[in-house]
This record gives C-alpha cells, sequence and structure tokens, in this order.
C-alpha cells in the first residue's frame, strides 16, 4: 500500500539520522529490557503500593537508559518522558518516550509490553521506533517512507466489515466512574464485531492493528508519549487515527479511534450511537 505524502515539511535525513541512531542500539535496549524485567517481576502477592512503586521504577530505569542515550548522541534534541522527565533543548526536535508501556504486564511477568521510541519535529510525530522485547520484534517507520516490522514492509489488514474483524476494547483508568459506558460499548461491538482481544498495551494493539493482526482499536485515556511512534507506525502501514467523533487525531487528545480505515466509520458510527443510547452527546 502507497504511503501518502507527508502533511509538512520536515528534514528527512536528520529524521533518518535519528532513527537509524535508534536501531543500532536495539539489542541493546530489547536486552536491557529483558533483565530488568527478570529483577522487577512480582513473584506472589504484594501491596498497591509496591506494585505501584515496582511499575514506577522500570519506567524510571528503562527511561534513563533511553534517555542517556539520545542526550549523548543529540543534545540539542528535546525529550519528554512518561516518568515524568523533561528536557527542553534548542531545536525542532523532541523525542516522546514511553519506556514500558503495558507496565502492569512488565512487572508480573507478562510479555505483552513495549518500549516506544517516538520523535516529532515541530510537535508534529514524524517517526517511531517500538521494541516488543519478549516477542524480539521492532516496528519502526517515518513519515511518507513506510512501516516495517524487523525490517520487513508491513501494511494494515483488508478486512471491510465489523462483522470479520478482530476489535482491542477500552478499559480506561477511570473505568468504574463510567462503568455504564464502557458496557455499553463493549456489548456493541460485541454484538457487531467477529471477536476481540486485549494485551494490556496500547502500543503494541496499535502495531498490531499496523501489521493486519488486528483490525481496529477504540481507547480512552490515551496520553502523548502512548501515541507518537504508533501513529506514525499505524499511518505508515495504511491505517487511519482519528477522535470518537471521526475528526482529525492530534497527538495528547485522550479518545483514539485506530483501525484499518476500512472499518473505521463504523467504529465511530457505533460510538456514536452507544452515546445517544446513554443520553451522552
Amino acid at each position: 500500500m502507497e504511503s501518502l505524502a507527508p502533511p509538512i515539511d520536515f528534514p528527512l535525513e536528520e529524521v533518518k539520522k535519528r532513527v537509524k541512531s535508534v536501531q543500532s542500539v536495539s539489542g541493546l535496549i530489547l536486552e536491557s529490557a529483558r533483565k530488568l524485567q527478570k529483577e522487577i517481576r512480582v513473584f506472589g502477592i504484594v501491596s498497591d503500593s509496591e506494585e505501584k512503586e515496582r511499575i514506577h521504577k522500570a519506567d524510571e530505569l528503562m527511561g534513563k537508559f533511553l534517555i542517556d542515550f539520545i542526550r549523548q548522541n543529540f543534545p540539542n534534541d528535546s525529550i519528554i518522558s512518561e516518568d515524568y522527565f523533561k528536557h527542553e533543548g534548542s531545536n525542532s526536535f523532541r523525542w516522546v518516550l514511553d519506556p514500558i508501556d503495558g507496565s502492569m504486564n512488565f512487572v508480573r511477568g507478562i510479555p505483552l509490553y513495549c518500549v516506544s521510541v517516538g520523535l516529532e519535529h515541530r510537535e508534529t510525530p514524524v517517526a517511531g521506533v517500538v521494541f516488543a522485547p519478549e516477542l524480539d520484534t521492532r516496528y519502526s517507520a517515518i513519515l511518507s517512507q513506510g512501516a516495517f516490522k524487523n525490517g520487513l514492509r508491513i501494511d494494515v489488514s483488508n478486512t471491510d466489515a465489523l462483522a470479520r474483524s478482530l476489535l482491542v476494547s477500552s478499559f480506561p483508568t477511570n473505568r468504574k466512574e463510567i462503568l455504564n459506558e464502557v458496557i455499553s460499548d463493549i456489548t456493541a461491538f460485541i454484538s457487531c464485531g467477529r471477536s476481540m482481544r486485549r494485551t494490556g498495551s496500547f502500543v503494541l494493539d496499535t502495531c498490531w492493528v499496523a501489521e493486519g493482526v488486528l483490525d481496529g482499536i477504540w481507547e480512552k485515556g490515551v496520553k502523548l508519549w502512548d501515541t507518537v511512534a504508533s501513529s506514525v507506525i499505524l499511518t505508515e502501514a495504511g491505517g487511519k487515527l482519528t477522535d470518537f467523533q471521526g475528526k482529525h487525531f492530534l497527538s495528547g487528545q485522550a479518545e483514539v479511534v485506530a483501525s484499518n480505515g476500512r472499518i473505521h466509520k463504523q467504529i465511530i458510527d457505533i460510538l456514536r450511537n452507544v452515546r445517544i443510547s446513554i443520553g451522552r452527546n
């Protein structure tokens, strides 16, 4: 599938240089994440506070590895990371990091987690590299250059009907406060779709849509660092991202629909109808 021309002008060679630099330490990133999971994973029952402490420590340690590498190689670039690290650079590039996406899986020893490295130019996502260490997988994309898994080109699925679609359901962190809405969404999609999956990692879910093994996602409570890398990978694979109303997705928006593009309107229509039925406009 042909990639669309980039909607912005950006220094392509500079972006390629940064992506190549990250890819050059793929082995170290994969091995560091695997080693860290073995050290931090929970065996048996622990308190909520201890589990949260381990999650924070995992993000912090993996984040430090990535931040140190970027600052050493691109000292003038800005950096923002999920572990609340922020560095203001002096040029137009900003790295947006999610050191461990799927951190609950990570501390429980579940292999479904990602290391997400996104790159913006003038606050617009232009590239992303996502590592799934336990799956020995690397996804990458640069705007207008296509999307790849372990160096091989990937494309979204050609599924064009919800009845044949594998979907990813949304369980936002505030789900108890909006339980009626969450259950209504899931009920509607179970009735229309073929089946559902959920990894616990939005980034991994999005990459799986990009490579065509899943067809669509709707997600609430999404953060900036969840979407910078994954949005470029998905769109370069031929997919589509919008908000819940089907409008253009902007980095930092909390509600995201991501799909192969072919079923996108069907997902938006269901979300709209659910909100009408429960009285939310």
